[in-house]
């Protein structure tokens, strides 16, 4: 066989039914994985803050953590498994458009239409796709308390607050919540033996408040509050989340560092030291993952010409089965 005739051959194989149908295969898993899995907000070539990011995850994941980092299932987005698959499109999509173009007088318009369905949406694949990698961003854990906007300070946004329990929602053009996990909100209220309240503090940037609210997730399951006035700084763990929501507190001298005490709570409690009452109160969050993709409309429609495409080819062969059984009779 000559180099032409394979050439030809590959030139076949290329714009056939089992390459392009093997790429859309493989990018469907993409999809699914990406919503699956936890996906970096970051890329893996800024190291720092991925590994930070990976430490986030890692009690999520478990041991599974680093080998699913290693094969780039956790930034499928800029990972090579995706591009790779879209680089393998084009391929396809080209090949189809030559072929409908050379082959375009001796088609039947149905047969026109098809491929030009097929061409049509392979390109808004590609369009799509190529939105979400250039604008595209993810916010992995966004926790917020009932009735409370969503505050996405990185991206500048806020969003108004959401209510029932939709696992997903969108909001406005290509922005997507994704409900993954639950959380837990932990209020703080302090008071002395007068019974006035103490204040409390979140930070040393921050402002002394009489009641303070923190937000524990899995990814971020730790917080940190003081009382600077009776030199106490207390480290909150989530332990379980909900429903079997457990809470570590302990309490440390902020002068020394010493651990005083520490001890579980679960659901609302009391924590009491020689001259102050600390009353905690938890209850469920949910965690949302924030998506924005632009392209995201243009890769539905893309996929939906595909399948009607698809449906298309299948009835016409199931015509032509049924008409040659006909003449066969």
């Amino acid at each position: 066989m000559s180099w032409r005739q394979r050439a030809e051959q590959a030139w076949d194989w290329f714009g056939g039914p089992t390459f392009l149908t093997g790429i859309l295969a493989f990018l469907g898993l993409i999809l699914l994985l990406s919503l699956v899995l936890p996906q970096a907000p970051v890329s893996p070539a800024d190291k720092a803050a991925f590994s930070r990011w990976l430490a986030e995850v890692q009690p999520t994941l478990g041991r599974w953590t680093e080998p699913l980092a290693a094969l780039g299932w956790l930034s499928l987005r800029s990972s090579l498994w995706q591009r790779s698959a879209l680089a393998l499109l084009s391929l396809a999509v080209a090949v189809r458009a030559a072929g409908l173009v050379e082959s375009w007088p001796q088609l039947a318009v149905c047969e026109r239409i098809r491929r030009i369905m097929i061409c049509a949406g392979g390109s808004l694949l590609l369009l799509g796709w190529g939105m979400q990698l250039i604008w595209g961003w993810v916010e992995p854990a966004v926790v917020t308390w009932p009735g409370e906007s969503l505050v996405l300070p990185e991206q500048g946004l806020t969003l108004s607050p959401v209510t029932g329990t939709h696992r997903w929602l969108r909001r406005g053009y290509g922005l997507y919540l994704l409900h993954t996990d639950t959380g837990l909100g932990l209020e703080a209220q302090a008071w002395d033996d007068a019974g006035d309240p103490v204040l409390l503090q979140a930070s040393t940037q921050s402002a002394p408040q009489e009641s303070l609210r923190l937000a524990l997730s899995a990814p971020n399951p730790e917080a940190y509050f003081a009382l600077p006035s009776a030199d106490l700084v207390f480290r909150a763990n989530m332990q379980a989340p909900p429903p079997a929501a457990s809470i570590q507190i302990q309490i440390y001298r902020s002068s020394t560092g010493e651990l005083v005490t520490e001890t579980n709570l679960s659901g609302s409690g009391d924590l009491f030291t020689s001259n102050l009452r600390l009353h905690l109160e938890s209850i469920p969050l949910p965690c949302r993952r924030v998506i924005y993709n632009p392209g995201a409309p243009l890769t539905a429609l893309g996929w939906l010409l595909l399948a009607v495409a698809g449906i298309g080819k299948k009835l016409q062969i199931k015509n032509e089965e049924m008409t040659n059984e006909t003449n066969g009779r």
